[in-house]
C-alpha cells in the first residue's frame, strides 16, 4: 500500500505567532530586527518539526480525510441555513371582493407611476408636491381597501383625476428634458406647477369625504350617550 508524507501544520502556525507577535511588540522597525525575527523564525520552525515531525500515511487514509472535508464544508451551509429563523409566506393582498382588488391594484400602478415620475424631476418643490400627492393617494386607497362600501365614492377618483394627474407630470417630463425654459416650453411647466397645488387641495378633499360618514356616526353615538348620561343625573350639568 503507498504511502505518503503528511506534514504538520504546527511549525508553520508557530513561525506565524512569532512574526505576528514581533510585530505586536513594535520590534519590525528597522533591517536588523527583521533579520532577528528572521532568524528566530527558523529556529521555532525547526524545533518545532523535531516536536511535530511528518507523518506517514496510507493513501486510502489520505482519502477518508478529504473527502470527511469535503462533507464538513457541504454540511455547514446547510446547518447555517437551518439555524435560519424561518420567514412566513407574504399573506395574499387579495380582499376577496374582485371589483374591490381591480382598483387596489390599478390604485398601486398608478402609485408607483408617480413615484418613478417624481424621481425624474428634479426641482425640490415640485418634487415634495408629488410626494404629497402619492402620499395622498396611498391613504385614500387604504381607506377604501378598509371599507369596501365607499368604492363608488372613488370611481372618478381613480377613471378621471388619478390618471390625468400622472398624464400632465408625464408632460412635464417631456418638458423639462428639452433642457431649457422658453416660451410655450416655460408656459406649459408654469401651468402644470400652477395646476399641482389644485390637486393636491382636490385629493385632500376627496380624503376628507371618506370620513363624512364616519363624523355623522361618531356625532350620532356622541347625542345618544350624552342624552342616556344626563337622564341617568350622570352629568354635571345643571339647570339654573
Amino acid at each position: 500500500m503507498k504511502q505518503k508524507k503528511k506534514k504538520s501544520v504546527i511549525p508553520t502556525y508557530g513561525v506565524g505567532l512569532v512574526w505576528i507577535s514581533t510585530a505586536l511588540a513594535g520590534k519590525l522597525t528597522n533591517l536588523g530586527q527583521v533579520i532577528g525575527c528572521m532568524a528566530l523564525s527558523a529556529v521555532v520552525y525547526l524545533v518545532l518539526r523535531l516536536f511535530f515531525p511528518d507523518k506517514l500515511v496510507s493513501e486510502s487514509e489520505q482519502e477518508k480525510a478529504n473527502e470527511k472535508t469535503v462533507q464538513k464544508a457541504k454540511q455547514k451551509p446547510e446547518k447555517e441555513a437551518a439555524a435560519q429563523p424561518k420567514t412566513e409566506a407574504p399573506k395574499s393582498s387579495s380582499t376577496g371582493n374582485a371589483e374591490l382588488d381591480e382598483v387596489l391594484e390599478q390604485g398601486q400602478a398608478y402609485i408607483r407611476r408617480i413615484a418613478e415620475l417624481n424621481d425624474e424631476i428634479p426641482d425640490f418643490k415640485l418634487s415634495a408636491q408629488i410626494k404629497q400627492i402619492e402620499i395622498l393617494t396611498d391613504k385614500i386607497l387604504a381607506h377604501v381597501r378598509n371599507h369596501p362600501e365607499k368604492l363608488r365614492e372613488i370611481k372618478q377618483f381613480m377613471s378621471y383625476y388619478l390618471p390625468t394627474t400622472i398624464k400632465l407630470l408625464e408632460q412635464y417630463v417631456v418638458l423639462q428634458n428639452q433642457g431649457m425654459r422658453m416660451g410655450n416650453i416655460d408656459d406649459g411647466m408654469k401651468k402644470i406647477e400652477d395646476m399641482l397645488d389644485k390637486v393636491i387641495v382636490a385629493f385632500q378633499k376627496q380624503l376628507d369625504s371618506l370620513f363624512e360618514s364616519d363624523v355623522v356616526d361618531i356625532t350620532a353615538d356622541i347625542q345618544v350617550m350624552e342624552q342616556m348620561m344626563a337622564s341617568q343625573g350622570l352629568t354635571d350639568k345643571k339647570d339654573f
